[in-house]
């Protein structure tokens, strides 16, 4: 579903339901990690079609496996399921897809279950630019350096905004 505003989530809360928008969720992040939070944002919107194209997935029974431990994945997931704060919220770095960064112990994959089935999302490699993934490496990045990753997230994230997720990831579903 998508608004005039961008893309959104329709999630059924304790209730009714919640009409979750990326502007949102960016609102509580803040500006660190654009990129990251968009690339969430996209990958639950596919991972819930998948899970239950039929009706709107509960709240309460979505729980994340992160293979990023970025604040800009916490905060998508947080601010869609509540998973951080109800306990359904894992890192597992150790996830074996989308390991786009050799030598970084992170992977762009997530794994989120609702009602015994899972969904696998894995960002593709060619989603994001090199770049970003050489910039993120760097360790030693000059204050140079960081205005360009930051305009280049700020960037990346209305690119991955405007994409349909199945553009940005692989995913799979399989029964728990």
């Amino acid at each position: 579903m998508n608004s005039e505003a961008g893309p959104v989530i329709t999630i059924m809360g304790e209730e009714e339901p919640i009409e979750i928008s990326f502007a949102a969720v960016s609102v509580f992040h803040g500006q660190a990690a654009l990129a990251m939070l968009a690339v969430t944002f996209q990958a639950i919107r596919f991972a819930l079609k998948t899970l239950v194209p039929d009706r709107l997935p509960l709240r309460s029974q979505i729980a994340v496996v992160s293979g990023h431990p970025g604040p800009g994945v916490r905060d998508a997931f947080e601010f869609v399921t509540r998973a951080v704060t109800r306990g359904v919220y894992r890192v597992d770095r150790s996830l074996p897809k989308s390991r786009l960064i050799p030598g970084l112990d992170i992977s762009y994959s997530f794994r989120i279950t609702i009602d015994e089935r899972t969904a696998e999302v894995a960002l593709r490699e060619e989603a994001l630019p090199e770049r970003f993934f050489s910039l993120i490496a760097d360790k030693s990045r000059t204050a140079q350096d960081e205005i360009e990753l930051s305009k280049l997230k700020r960037s990346i994230a209305g690119r991955v905004l405007a994409s349909q997720p199945d553009q940005l990831f692989n995913i799979s579903a399989f029964a728990c």
